[in-house]
This record gives C-alpha cells, structure tokens and sequence, in this order.
C-alpha cells in the first residue's frame, strides 16, 4: 500500500493547521492595517471637508464686514475651559436669506461662540447667528442675539486674530466707545487670521490644525485713509 492510500498522519495535519493559522494571521494583520489606514483617511477627509466649509462661511462674513455707527467689530479672547474658544460680532453684508418669500435681505449682525458639544465630551462646537439688522440695534457684547446654527463641531479650539494696518497681531478688537470715553476713530482689522484646530484622536493627543488669513477691504481702505486703528 502506498503512501497516498495511507493518509495523513496526526503529525502533519497539526503542522498543516499551524501554517493556516500563520497565514491566516498574517492576512488579517495586514487587512487590519489597511483598514485602519482607510479609517484614517475617511476621517481626515471629513475634516478636510468641515474645515473647508467652515473657512468658506467665516471668509465670505468677514469680506464683507461693514462699520457703522450702530455696527461695532468686537472680538474677543475666551476660554472654554482650558482652550482658546474666541468669540466674534460684526455686521455685513454677508447676512444669508433662506427664504426670501419670508425673509428679507440686508446687512447682518453676525456672531460667533463657540461652547462645548453636547455629544462629544472634551470637543468644541462652533455656532453662527445671523440676525437681520434694523435701524437702532446694536452689536451687544454679550452671547450672540437670534438663533444659533452649528457651523463646525469635533473642534479642539478656535482663535482669531486681528492685524491692523502695520501688521501687528492682537487677541481683542473692539470698536465701541465706551461711556465717557474720548473721541478716538473706530476702524475694522485691515484682516483676520482664523484658526480652526480639529481632534483627529483624543485618546493619541493628535489634532489637525486649518489657518486662513482674510481681509477685511473696509478695513485696509478706513486705515489707508486714516492711518488709525483700534482695538
């Protein structure tokens, strides 16, 4: 009787099950590592994608930022607990009409806070209002009036900038008069710089960080003419 008609012996068939189970291994190992490669790059590119439309929205409200003597630029400084959370008023003429049989267009009063996120503990939202402004409103100081929409979340933290005409940087830009204050000329940021830092994974500490400069026309145009700023 030959070997073939004799069968597998016990010895073999336990090393044949340890070198499927090597090669198994081995194909999930790599499987592994490519899916977790594929998550990443899904996950980078959601935040490309939110940081792209919410750079595009702050851009296109800041461009078109107007002065008026109801409409005051006040920027601020916060923490939203132990991150950089700024806080932004303006008007401009970037005001969105959703439903124009309803709503009518005009100058905005913008504003944007940033809180915690109310699924994600340890992440930041950022939210937009944008109120229609009418003759006597003010830009206030305090949380933005109007409804707040979620523009950004999964944030680390969110900075502003102000430049003024010599390129210097400051935290805080603010154009109101205070009550008794002197006479001083009231001016845009020739430009602001944004700063988006989202978390790519809170467990490794890793974040991505989106920067974009804009400037303001009103702005550049107020200081070459007065060649004055304030913040």
């Amino acid at each position: 009787m030959n070997r073939l008609a004799q069968g597998f012996t016990l010895l073999e068939i336990l090393l044949a099950m340890v070198l499927l189970a090597l090669v198994v291994s081995m194909i999930s190992i790599a499987l592994s590592g490519s899916m977790q490669v594929i998550d990443a790059t899904e996950q980078q590119g959601d935040i490309y994608h939110r940081a792209r439309i919410a750079m595009q929205r702050i851009s296109d409200d800041l461009a078109s930022a107007v002065l008026t003597d109801d409409l005051d630029f006040i920027g601020s400084r916060h923490e939203v607990g132990a991150e950089r959370g700024d806080t932004l008023r303006f008007g401009s003429m970037a005001h969105l009409v959703f439903a124009p049989e309803t709503q009518l267009p005009g100058i905005g009063i913008i504003g944007y806070e940033v809180v915690p996120d109310r699924e994600r503990e340890g992440e930041l939202a950022l939210l937009r209002s944008d109120l229609l402004y009418r003759p006597g409103m003010r830009t206030g100081d305090g949380p933005p009036e109007g409804e707040r929409f979620l523009l950004c979340d999964r944030l680390r933290s969110v900075r502003f900038t102000f430049l003024d005409q010599h390129g210097e940087a400051h935290d805080n830009w603010n154009t109101r008069r205070r009550e008794g204050e002197k006479e001083r000329e009231r001016g845009l940021p020739a430009a602001v710089q944004c700063s988006l830092e989202f978390w790519l994974d809170r467990e490794q500490g890793t974040t991505l960080t989106f920067t974009t400069s804009i400037l303001l026309p009103t702005g550049v145009i107020h200081a070459a003419q007065k060649g004055t700023n304030t913040f």
